[in-house]
């Protein structure tokens, strides 16, 4: 065990033993005489978040395929209704979109770690209020390093974010001090949360762990591509990136795109270097996510225990030009979401459409625990639950801008729904995007000025000024059926 490693497992312990030293209580928020609780079986949660991920990938890690969409769920139509990093993680701890936690892009002024609102009050807390010993692991909101001064949000049993190396697979600077260098990331975090689970899994309470890994995010140093171990130096290597073979790859015709979208065509071997670089990057995911699933299993723990598997946000591979996020195309609001525990039949496929603002009051629901916020999402089990009235028929999407102007932190906000994305640039609604996925998958076409469409648009508008302002159960709606095309 290195030096780093067995100062980061004594405290733990100490922390575990202090806690495990009486009965878990519970406080409710209103008064201040705790409730003794046990475990009473109740079910751990933990939350493995891979960095820019695809939908597509998933295809590409055999062992999680095999231990957790063989033996859970997958959800076929899951988004991050934010697509990028720190908007998305900020969702992840708050259960609520950008205009109510205030996180709206990850640098600039409406951007980062400063501009989420009371910290304090996360999903750490509330599920700690109800019991449960709580970890997170590995990168927070961008820019929570710099902040000064710099605090650890409360509900955190262990507190391990990661405030250095962030994206260099190589090294890493972590809340409690520890230092690591030479040892690829990935192995990193399995053996900081490896440890938690063994202090965690003492049968006195439940636990919730949130494990983050950097794969397949870029790297910030030339080449600019994400690394991967040795081991992996052949992984794929005759396997074409599967946008190749899409229609909207280097897209030909881009005049019916808003200015701001027309981009010049990327470079071919780069999206295929990028590509190689990010599937063989996450084969070491895929080891970890075996190695948790493994820990859990000769814990005792596995079959009490909810594994979601997801991304903060998807990637275009050169689709519409792009080799980026932060757009309102599938390619990048598609995310992997894959749930294993109790309730979750092996080896389902399930369509329904799920958002990661979704996940928070899913844990919530699953734990037994009380939000401090009004939740913006709902629980994936209301939502599969054919049996009542569907809870929305419109999802809200939106992309942030670090620029200070007259839309605050807004680049394009909009919606979807079963058949179309919608969506127009924050403070312009004459520019925008329309695109008819029964008729058209790839989007190659912009029905936004089409007269045929102009119903639609009229009511995808609508629903748009709605949800832009929504919170709370007032972010889900049915609206009804939308008019067909003339």
């Amino acid at each position: 065990m290195s030096g780093t490693r067995g100062a980061f497992v004594a405290v733990l312990l100490a922390t575990v033993a202090v806690l495990t030293s009486a009965p878990a209580v519970v406080r409710d928020p209103s008064s201040s005489a705790p409730t003794e609780m046990n475990r009473a079986g109740r079910p751990n949660v933990v939350v493995i978040l891979t960095d820019d991920m695809r939908a597509d990938e998933l295809r590409f890690l055999p062992k999680t395929r095999r231990l957790l969409v063989n033996q859970g769920v997958r959800f076929s139509n899951a988004i991050s209704p934010h697509p990028m990093c720190c908007p998305a993680r900020a969702e992840l701890v708050t259960g609520q979109y950008g205009q109510n936690n205030g996180v709206r892009h990850n640098t600039g002024r409406w951007g980062g770690a400063k501009r989420l609102r009371n910290p304090d009050n996360n999903i750490g807390r509330w599920l700690q209020a109800a019991g449960y010993r709580t970890s997170y692991h590995g990168k927070f909101l961008n820019g929570y390093e710099r902040l000064r001064p710099r605090e650890k949000p409360a509900g955190w049993t262990l507190w391990d974010a990661q405030m250095g190396g962030i994206y260099s697979y190589r090294w890493g600077r972590f809340f409690n001090g520890d230092r690591v260098r030479n040892e690829y990331v990935t192995d990193t975090m399995t053996e900081r949360t490896d440890d938690a689970f063994r202090m965690f899994a003492d049968g006195r309470a439940p636990f919730f762990t949130v494990i983050n890994h950097v794969a397949p995010h870029v790297a910030l140093t030339r080449p600019y591509l994400p690394r991967w171990q040795r081991k992996y130096d052949d992984a794929y290597r005759g396997v074409r990136p599967t946008s190749f073979g899409a229609p909207s790859f280097n897209e030909q015709r881009i005049g019916d795109l808003p200015r701001g979208l027309r981009m010049p065509k990327v470079s071919r071997a780069r999206v295929a270097a990028l590509f190689h670089a990010r599937v063989r990057s996450l084969r070491s995911v895929d080891d970890a996510v075996a190695a948790t699933v493994a820990r859990l299993d000769r814990l005792g723990e596995l079959a009490n225990t909810y594994i979601v598997f997801t991304s903060d946000n998807g990637y275009a591979l050169g689709e519409h030009r792009l080799s980026s996020k932060n757009f309102l195309f599938d390619e990048v609001l598609d995310v992997p979401l894959v749930v294993r525990g109790p309730g979750f039949a092996p080896g389902t496929v399930d369509q329904t459409p799920v958002s990661l603002v979704d996940l928070v009051a899913s844990i919530v629901d699953w734990a037994g625990a009380t939000p401090g916020r009004r939740l913006d999402g709902v629980s994936i089990d209301r939502l599969r639950d054919d049996d009542r009235r569907p809870a929305r028929d419109t999802i809200l999407v939106q992309t942030g801008d670090r620029r200070p102007d007259d839309t605050p932190g807004w680049d394009y906000r909009g919606v979807t729904t079963t058949r179309y994305l919608f969506g127009h640039r924050a403070g312009k609604p004459g520019t925008g995007i329309l695109f008819d996925r029964r008729r058209d998958p790839y989007a190659l076409h912009n029905r936004f000025w089409d007269r045929d469409y102009r119903a639609i648009r009229r009511a995808l508008t609508h629903r748009t000024r709605v949800l832009s302002r929504c919170a709370g159960s007032g972010c889900n709606r049915v609206f009804g059926r939308l008019p067909q095309p003339r």
